[in-house]
């Protein structure tokens, strides 16, 4: 029996149907002035180039909305309802007929179709075209071996966008709010040629705001689509972004008022939290699906080798005091015991809710007890043959980035290994990320930086980073049970099953001590207290617009 969803969430749709503009005070100007640390240039939504903006500015089949009392929720955008075969292959989405573009040109499932085709064209070599290889024919085209014809990605009619799928695919509709799967007009692309996605005066829209002026290194501006299917419900009328690079700027133009958002960091974090206490501002902090963490050379297991050993990588994980170092260096965030973010929903609720952080035991056990962590070190060393005089190992840490925050961090990391292990740190710090790379796979380190921000709102895109055939692996963490594991969730659409494979890929991550996680990122978003209906995406637009609306401003 085919099933039909007509609606999700509909918990929203209170929000949306408001009328936000409506509810404003009588005098207020509908203009948001919002802070940028700098302007994108890439205005092609398959290339994934700037997504706070083009999720925006435009729409694919959902958008992605966090609340604070639900957290990451999926509402129906381009798309009014849809429907799935018996076997999970076949999605069958029904088209908003209301939906138009911001030159008036309706937006049709030809769109979708020349979107979903262009992004795995060999000739374009997107970055994301592997995002939907399991559509029948999209690998095949994307590698030279078959063409945009056999692409079971295609519009039935004006309003009927159909996908056909090779296996099931439980994580399909979560990353159908990725910008890479929005449509593009082939018309207006093919007629910009080699200048689409890089001059935005040629670009068409088809979200709730159109780029309207951009000043380069000064202001950018966005304007409401008077053609957006919902803009009756759309609150502001413009959004400026102002280029502020400096943190100490950016903040007295948000106490002058010239500012209605901020983010900011370190000891502003204080200042502002005092202020949202007093009830003079207010913020809205939610969690992101992105883990920050330390990374091991599995290659050579480092410049001695001494990180190929289970028991010394352990027992610099376990050195850290999550909760003091977050305290000391950060002043927010999470601290994390998992690779996965609390952000990743699974099965309608948090999956950290569902599964036990597996690092977290180890650490109860380990941290603070400096003679327990240093025979773990010890012995270690008695495993790899290697003399166990502590104070003759070293252990290099590579990072790069010149901010108080980086630095503080990486002292911190190396006076808590100094003294809890008894051992030598060296920081192999380098200015930008080219040279960082450089230094990484010239294995110059026993651990490196890093951190992943999840593309799609499931645990798999996190555990999949350390599968060893993945571009994203870790060090080259290579273990073929914890392979298998990730293979084995190919066409699995039993969410018992696959939560139960999720919870044993990642305790083999934590049994293995392929990584150290640190922290979990969470945003914090202090507004003035005139700012209504905000919203933030963790999938989708960093900062969701599209209802928000100002209220006691007064100009």
């Amino acid at each position: 029996m085919t099933k039909k969803i007509v609606s999700l969430l509909l918990a929203l749709v209170f929000a949306l149907s408001l009328g936000a503009a409506a509810l404003a005070a009588e005098g207020d100007t509908q203009v948001l002035n919002l802070r940028a640390t700098a302007f994108g240039n890439n205005y092609d939504v398959q290339d994934m180039g700037w997504r706070w903006m083009m999720a925006d500015c435009y729409e694919g089949l959902f958008r992605n909305v966090a609340t604070l009392e639900d957290g990451e929720q999926f509402i129906l955008a381009g798309a009014e309802s849809y429907e799935v075969n018996d076997e999970g292959t076949v999605y069958t989405f029904h088209l908003r007929q209301d939906a138009k573009w911001s030159d008036g040109v309706p937006v049709t499932a030809q769109d979708y179709e020349y979107g979903w085709k262009r992004l795995v064209n060999p000739e374009y070599a997107y970055d994301y075209a592997s995002f939907i290889y399991n559509v029948v024919g999209a690998e095949e085209y994307s590698t030279g071996t078959g063409d945009a014809d056999g692409v079971m990605a295609v519009a039935l009619d004006d309003y009927t966008f159909q996908v056909t799928l090779k296996i099931p695919d439980s994580t399909f509709l979560s990353k159908l709010v990725a910008t890479p799967l929005y449509p593009t007009r082939q018309e207006v692309a093919e007629a910009a040629g080699e200048n689409w996605g890089k001059d935005w005066t040629l670009c068409v829209y088809n979200g709730p705001f159109c780029m309207s002026e951009l000043v380069e290194d000064n202001r950018m501006t966005w304007t409401r689509n008077e053609y957006y299917w919902d803009a009756a419900n759309v609150g502001l009328d413009a959004v400026n972004w102002y280029l502020v690079a400096e943190d100490a700027t950016a903040t007295i133009m948000f106490d002058n008022g010239e500012l209605d958002l901020l983010q900011t960091s370190g000891d502003y974090l204080i200042k502002y939290n005092q202020k949202v206490q007093n009830g003079e501002i207010a913020v809205w902090t939610t969690d992101y699906p992105s883990t920050y963490g330390l990374f091991f050379n599995f290659v050579t297991g480092g410049p001695d080798g001494l990180v190929a050993n289970a028991s010394i990588r352990k027992a610099l994980c376990y050195a850290i005091d999550r909760d003091e170092m977050i305290e000391a260096v950060f002043g927010r965030y999470v601290p994390a015991y998992a690779w996965v973010a609390p952000a990743i929903s699974f099965d309608g609720s948090s999956y950290r809710s569902q599964v036990v952080s597996p690092f977290l035991a180890d650490a109860q056990t380990y941290v603070g007890d400096t003679d327990t962590l240093r025979a773990l070190f010890q012995k270690g060393l008695e495993e790899l043959g290697r003399d166990t005089d502590l104070s003759s190992a070293n252990i290099t840490l590579l990072s790069y980035g010149s901010t108080m925050e980086n630095q503080t961090m990486r002292e911190y990391l190396q006076q808590i290994w100094e003294q809890a292990l008894g051992i030598k740190v060296t920081l192999n710090t380098v200015g930008d990320y080219s040279l960082f790379t450089a230094e990484r796979d010239a294995g110059n380190y026993d651990l490196m930086v890093g951190s992943w921000s999840s593309d799609y709102n499931d645990p798999l895109d996190f555990l999949d980073t350390f599968h060893s055939n993945r571009y994203a692996s870790y060090g080259k963490y290579n273990n073929p049970a914890f392979d298998a594991l990730i293979d084995s969730l190919n066409g699995e659409n039993d969410n018992a099953k696959r939560l139960a494979i999720y919870t044993e890929a990642e305790q083999l991550l934590a049994d293995d001590c392929a990584l150290i996680p640190i922290y979990h990122m969470t945003r914090d978003y202090f507004m003035q207290n005139w700012v209504k209906n905000f919203r933030t995406s963790s999938f989708g637009a960093s900062q969701e617009l599209y209802i928000t609306y100002i209220d006691g401003r007064g100009n």
